[in-house]
């Protein structure tokens, strides 16, 4: 089975997984990842919506304290509840049903980010930039 990294232009398999979060009581399933081509490392996201079936499976137990993992493969399979997606680390599998996917990628992992300050206007005072 082709492996999709490159169909979601993620570089290949030189990435880790970081972290992973369960919401929506298992409606949502997201994947921290870091690609890190010779140490250049810049962080992106994948997000599963609409999730109706989940299995995990721990390869290693003993690797659970690990901070990372790393990614062997991923298969996207097809939304709309079609066919399972599979995301393969050195640690552990999910095939995951879903509906839809995103991918949020950073620009640069070692940016500073720039705190946005939202105001609250009165009904009737004028609107600043």
């Amino acid at each position: 089975m082709p492996d999709d990294s490159e169909l979601l232009n993620l570089g290949g398999l030189t990435s880790l997984v970081t972290k992973v979060n369960v919401s929506l009581w298992g409606n949502e399933i997201s994947f921290e990842c870091i690609y890190d081509p010779a140490g250049d490392r810049s962080p992106y996201t994948i997000v599963f919506h609409d999730c109706r079936n989940i299995r995990w499976e721990v390869f290693h137990p003993e690797d659970v304290d690990d901070l990372e993992a790393d990614l062997i493969g991923i298969h996207l399979g097809e939304d709309a509840h079609r066919k399972a997606a599979l995301i393969h680390t050195d640690i552990f599998e999910i095939t995951i049903l879903y509906g839809s996917f995103s991918v949020r990628k950073a620009e640069n992992f070692h940016a500073k980010t720039t705190e946005i300050k939202t105001e609250i206007l009165a009904p009737d005072a004028p609107a600043t930039v």
